[in-house]
């Protein structure tokens, strides 16, 4: 499988930023809104969409092809 160094990069990120607790900070919002009325936040973007990457490359790593055996 071809490395790529953003994706190197990306995953590095990704384990430097990690807290204590296993999850990723979030200060900002995620969402739209109407400015200075009320903004959205998706409280599980942090926590999803990281693990996901992380699990998604280590699994493409693992079977060293670019195709994904299942889902993702």
């Amino acid at each position: 499988m071809e490395r790529h160094r953003a994706v190197e990069r990306g995953i590095a990120y990704l384990r430097r930023t990690q807290d204590d607790t296993g999850l990723w900070q979030q200060d900002a919002y995620t969402g739209g809104g109407f400015p200075r009325v009320f903004y959205l936040r998706y409280h599980g973007y942090p926590k999803f969409f990281p693990v996901w990457a992380l699990a998604r490359y280590r699994n493409l790593k693992q079977t060293n092809t670019r195709a994904t055996a299942f889902g993702m």
